[in-house]
């Protein structure tokens, strides 16, 4: 082997991976399956449709999340983390606007003793109000610090206005919220959109056919009923919007520019990400190599492109001093116009194609992350070629293709922007 010698560099043309098992339950549950697994870990995703869009009242979705093994009649929080501590397993709960849900962790020889602990927990928790009372003192405190934060109020400002505040993704939740909150509000959520729906479970390793035994007499608990389906009425605003925190010290503004668009399905969706990616998804990108590095305003500023059920934003979000704010907002646009105007140089487009083409090997490393790439899949509905269809894009947009891209969804015009400082 000659060292001196770089190995041949190989773009992939197409990401190839196997899907997990599907597995449906008599009642309907569907439980998916990789077991391709080199070790003992596993992982145990249950997903409900209880995200926050659900909820008639602000906070119960999360609330509900967070406490849904606090306890019940035998057992009390602390006993249940201390019992799949035992055995070598820990749990996650995570929560979005359309899903919530819980990861379960562990080894194949003690995942059915983790989830006998888990089972008992969850279906016969009580929301025991000495818990609630303690969730209720820590989030609303964490809420009154994060309430100073000049980017938590711009970011929270910024989705009430790009989606409408009386939509569900417009949501914001404010300090009164927490006074109206009741136990009894979590518990008839907990019924109506855990106890009386169905879960999709996502499961990645080796375990024994008396495991998904097991799983399935847990999913004989939840009765099939029809998929509840919010179509959200979505307002954006458009212009400027100046938000003036209290207690701020006045030092830092934080900067959200953005406009509602497209899903995953979208047919301009594969170039528009590659457009984004060159703007503001990397570290070499245009974003930051101005008003980073050229211009020393800011430690990090991006832009991404947020897709979910019924709903999709592009963003553009940073933190400046506020004395370069008005100065920062106008490179940003500068840089909009450039994408609009300009053709993007064939060496600067393949070095962002590289990157993606890279991230796409990366994020398909280990079959957990398979899996979440299967969720992606499964929650967005597409097409079982989604990634490959994805590389083949990359491979070929030309500049010409994404300048069009630009000019049809980067218009000044359709902007959002909010500042807070």
């Amino acid at each position: 082997m000659n060292r001196t010698i770089a190995p041949p560099h190989i773009q992939p043309n197409q990401l190839v991976f196997d899907f997990p098992t599907h597995i449906q339950f008599k009642n309907g549950v569907n439980l998916y399956w990789l077991d391709d697994v080199k070790d003992n870990s596993v992982k145990l995703d249950l997903e409900w449709a209880a995200g926050s869009k659900y909820q008639k009242k602000r906070l119960v979705a999360s609330f509900t999340n967070k406490l849904m093994l606090s306890g019940n009649n035998n057992f009390s929080a602390a006993q249940i983390s201390e019992a799949i501590d035992f055995f070598g397993g820990y749990f996650q709960n995570e929560i979005d606007t359309d899903h919530s849900g819980v990861s379960i962790y562990g080894l194949s020889e003690q995942i059915g003793n983790i989830f006998e602990v888990f089972s008992s927990a969850f279906l016969n928790c009580t929301f025991p109000l000495a818990e609630f009372e303690k969730e209720h003192t820590i989030s609303l405190a964490n809420f009154k610090i994060d309430s100073q934060k000049v980017k938590n109020c711009c970011s929270r400002s910024f989705n009430k206005y790009i989606y409408g505040e009386n939509s569900p993704y417009g949501q914001v939740a404010v300090e009164a919220d927490f006074e109206a909150i009741s136990r009894d509000d979590i518990d008839i959520f907990f019924q109506e959109y855990y106890l009386n729906a169905q879960p999709t479970l996502f499961l990645v390793g080796r375990v024994s056919d008396q495991f998904i035994q097991q799983i399935e007499k847990w999913a004989d608990n939840f009765p099939a009923n029809p998929e509840k389906n919010i179509q959200p009425n979505l307002d954006q605003k458009k212009g400027r919007i100046d938000i003036e925190v209290p207690n701020s010290q006045g030092v830092q503004a934080a900067i959200r520019i953005g406009r509602q668009l497209f899903n995953k399905n979208h047919p301009d969706y594969f170039n528009f990400q590659l457009l984004n990616t060159y703007l503001g998804g990397y570290f070499g990108s245009r974003l930051m190599t101005n008003i980073r590095e050229d211009k020393g305003y800011t430690y990090g500023i991006s832009s991404h492109l947020t897709v979910q059920e019924n709903a999709a934003a592009f963003i553009i979000a940073t933190e400046v001093g506020v004395e370069v704010k008005e100065e920062t907002i106008k490179e940003i646009f500068i840089e909009l116009e450039n994408l609009r105007t300009q053709l993007i140089e064939e060496d600067e487009l393949q070095k962002v194609k590289n990157y993606m083409l890279g991230d796409f090997l990366r994020r398909a490393d280990g079959p957990i992350a398979l899996m979440e790439n299967f969720k992606n899949i499964h929650f967005n509905q597409l097409k079982k070629t989604y990634y490959t269809d994805f590389i083949q894009a990359i491979h070929k947009a030309t500049a010409s293709d994404l300048r069009e891209v630009a000019q049809r969804y980067l218009q000044d015009s359709e902007m959002l922007i909010v500042t807070a400082q």
